[in-house]
């Protein structure tokens, strides 16, 4: 895969993540299992901040493993975000409330474009709740821990998500696209409402390298 074309790949799939993580987090839904509902109601009460470690693991349509990282994460709200990922390639993705900056120390190579808004994206939902059930369908789960929910748009880069909880908290996102390839993010070590510099939200390209706008 070309350089350009893994940025943006990683861009989408970190704001469908993000998106879908935190609408879920601050948005509770009119219908869902109970159960989740209500872990999701208790987790999310005075929510402002989070912190987590997290696992990414992609597979391809057969069930073999593409890409599998790891790393840090943090969010502000209403719409500040960042990603760090160590291993197996340090990357960091920020999201300033206006731009979404992607920097790829191995490549030298910075790519930015506009955070998603409203309409293109659920992530506004953390001050905007009432726009999830515009963006989302909810389905029936045999699971009393997980939600499970499709796009409202026809034409879409996800065709399924299932959220699950694991001790009360969100554990496990998993997204399928209609190519039947799948992602997992898993959350680990959860920190609600930390203390975050605000520095953490901003971005200053370090000198030296590439900048790629608008892919």
């Amino acid at each position: 895969m070309y350089p350009a074309e893994e940025h943006k790949m990683r861009l989408s799939l970190v704001g469908l993540t993000v998106s879908t993580v935190l609408a879920l987090i601050i948005s509770i839904p009119a219908v869902a299992q109970p159960e989740a509902r209500a872990l999701l109601a208790d987790f999310a009460r005075g929510l402002n901040s989070l912190e987590a470690e997290f696992q990414q693991i992609t597979l391809d349509s057969r069930g073999e493993t593409v890409e599998e990282s790891t790393g840090r994460m943090a969010w502000q709200s209403p719409d500040r975000i960042r990603w760090d990922y160590l291993e197996p390639f340090p990357q960091v993705i920020v999201g300033d409330g206006e731009k979404l900056w992607h920097y790829d120390e191995s490549l030298e190579q910075v790519t930015v474009r506009p955070q998603p808004a409203a309409e293109e994206s659920p992530i506004f939902v953390l001050t905007r709740p009432e726009l999830l059930e515009r963006f989302w369908r909810l389905l029936p789960s045999e699971r009393p821990d997980q939600l499970r929910f499709e796009p409202l748009a026809e034409q879409s880069e996800v065709e399924l998500a299932r959220l699950t909880f694991r001790d009360g908290r969100p554990w496990a996102l998993d997204i399928f696209d209609p190519f039947g390839q799948s992602t997992r993010l898993t959350l680990e070590e959860i920190r609600r409402n930390p203390a975050i510099e605000p520095e953490r939200f901003e971005f200053e390209v370090p000198e030296g390298v590439d900048v790629l706008e608008g892919l």
